[in-house]
């Protein structure tokens, strides 16, 4: 699944045996130009999550991109790579666009019923308040099709 720019990535990592207890856990963040993101994530050190050997960080992309972590442990090795792809929309941003576009459809849709519900004698009772030919005398002419 994707993630969105400029939004926070939890990542969760689990010891190898599950191990508790270790304070070495980090994460090291690679961009999406496969650089070595240090100046923004200068490895992250994961908390573990109680004393279940499963540890947890987070960090925030601010590119569009496929970008790495890289997590390890000094005291258990069992280093793993994830890839995450970044992209500037994702699936609760769009929600939120088509909850705001399905509000202003419900908007129009109440200005029609409204309109629909203006009988022909109130649109001829104005068109006479203003000297213009009530809709009921309009005529059409002769047609050939």
């Amino acid at each position: 699944m994707s993630k969105k720019i400029d939004k926070a990535i939890e990542v969760t990592y689990q010891a190898a045996g599950a191990t508790s207890g270790l304070v070495d856990v980090t994460m090291v963040i690679y961009d999406e130009g496969h650089a070595l993101d240090e100046v923004n994530f200068s490895n992250v050190v994961m908390t573990e999550i109680g004393i279940t050997g499963r540890y947890y960080g987070a960090f925030t992309p601010d590119a569009e991109g496929v970008w790495t972590i890289l997590i390890d442990s000094a005291t258990t090795p069992g280093k793993v790579v994830k890839k995450y792809t970044v992209v500037a929309h994702d699936v609760d941003s769009v929600g939120d666009v088509v909850a705001t576009t399905d509000g202003k459809v419900d908007t129009v849709d109440g200005k029609i019923t409204a309109l629909n519900d203006v009988s022909i004698v109130e649109i001829d009772t104005v068109l006479v308040d203003y000297g213009v030919a009530k809709g009921s005398d309009i005529v059409s002419p002769p047609m050939v099709g």
